[in-house]
């Protein structure tokens, strides 16, 4: 969680003149986990995030495009391990006999919301107007379908977006061509977060006595990791179990299975979202959702008088 609200504070303070401190990027790293594990999909985290950095002065164009940069670099990261782990699988890896069952139900699994993430992104980047396009229809259907005023917030939402979509395309031609080094810090420090997060189980194989190299664990948890953001139920429950009782039954004697699978729930899930769900009580309650104004100066009051009143 560190490094990740490292990445976000780089993409953020890197980029343009409203800053953040580590404290905050952590507390939003930390509440954006929690509510993507209350909601059916994982990635709900992610404009959550977004929401929070407009409440702290970033632009809502910026907000959008820093989250997606950041919501995006692991679905990238995990199409690269797919295709070097098929590439290896064909060549006939060593490492790959050991799990060899494991990667064929996995594989194909993984493949299918990963290729969608990189499709949307070159869909993004490479056809704006077509993404506006499919943007503009979704709203419309929703306005359609939802009653009252759920469309008319979704009606506002679009009209925003409309307004802050020259921004948000600039935010990225900015971190696409102009701060790449921001950009590679901050992918770096999301990917290796990710990395991090899947060490914890190779750890616990360890603890069991699993005595190989942590590389194929790594990926195959590279490979399990879009199913369980892709899963259909609050925090992946029940599909990350069923997968990690899986991926620890290749590695460990069936009697381990069970608490190494308590283990990784505990260091992984329910650490962070207990904090995370702190945080957003805490928000809630202190009426943290307000818009942070920014201190009047001098110049600014003689040139706005209503605002120096």
């Amino acid at each position: 969680m560190v490094l990740e609200a490292f990445g976000l504070l780089i993409l953020v303070n890197g980029t343009q003149d409203r800053k953040i401190t580590l404290t905050e990027s952590l507390e939003l790293t930390l509440e954006a986990y929690f509510i993507g594990q209350l909601i059916p999909l994982s990635a709900a985290g992610v404009p959550y995030q977004g929401f929070l950095l407009t409440r702290k002065g970033v632009r809502a164009g910026w907000a959008t495009a820093l989250v997606i940069v950041k919501g995006f670099v692991p679905g990238v990261f995990f199409f690269l391990v797919l295709v070097v782990t098929a590439i290896l699988a064909a060549l006939r890896w060593e490492g790959i006999a050991e799990a060899g069952t494991f990667l064929k139900i996995v594989g194909p699994l993984s493949a299918l919301p990963v290729c969608l993430i990189v499709t949307v992104l070159v869909i993004m980047l490479k056809f704006p107007a077509l993404f506006d396009r499919i943007v503009d229809g979704i709203a419309a259907f929703l306005v359609r379908k939802l009653p009252g005023k759920a469309s008319e917030r979704v009606e506002e939402a679009r009209v925003m977006l409309e307004d802050e979509s020259h921004i948000f395309r600039d935010a990225l031609s900015a971190l696409g061509r102009h701060r790449r080094i921001i950009l590679m810090w901050g992918v770096l420090l999301i990917v290796l977060a990710f990395i991090v997060e899947f060490v914890v189980a190779v750890v616990i194989l360890w603890g069991f006595g699993y005595q190989g190299a942590g590389t194929m664990p790594v990926i195959l948890q590279c490979l399990l990791k879009p199913i369980l953001f892709a899963s259909p139920t609050p925090g992946s429950l029940a599909v990350g179990e069923g997968g990690y009782i899986a991926f620890f039954a290749v590695y460990l004697p069936a009697h381990f299975v069970g608490v190494s699978l308590v283990l990784w729930r505990l260091v992984v899930y329910f650490v962070p979202m207990f904090v995370g769900g702190a945080l957003v009580a805490k928000r809630i309650g202190s009426g943290g959702f307000d818009v942070e104004r920014q201190p009047v100066t001098c110049a600014d009051a003689r040139r706005d008088p209503v605002r120096k009143r």
